[in-house]
């Protein structure tokens, strides 16, 4: 495999050639227009191996798919968010 220094370059499908197959960047787009034209992506070992923390907080990822981090939890990542029950004082 050839592994290119090209961050993300042409490792996706262009959204405007999908749909009409034509793109108005041309040459010039970041994007892949075929099946050709797609390079590898190459990922650091460590990719998806920790919980992305804004999950943890309850919160949606604004980086989607796209993220480094890993959006699935586990059962003991699941209780281990979950708020604890607070005990509650009775006053008499």
């Amino acid at each position: 495999m050839v592994v290119y220094n090209q961050g993300m370059f042409k490792t996706e499908l262009c959204n405007k050639w999908q749909e009409t197959g034509t793109c108005p960047y041309g040459d010039h787009c970041q994007f892949a227009h075929g099946i050709g034209e797609l390079r590898p992506v190459i990922h650091h070992p460590r990719y998806k191996t920790e919980v992305c923390r804004m999950v943890l907080a309850g919160v949606v990822c604004p980086y989607g798919h796209r993220c480094h981090f890993r959006h699935a939890l586990t059962e003991q990542e699941k209780a281990l968010s979950q708020p604890k029950p607070r005990s509650m004082k009775l006053e008499r």
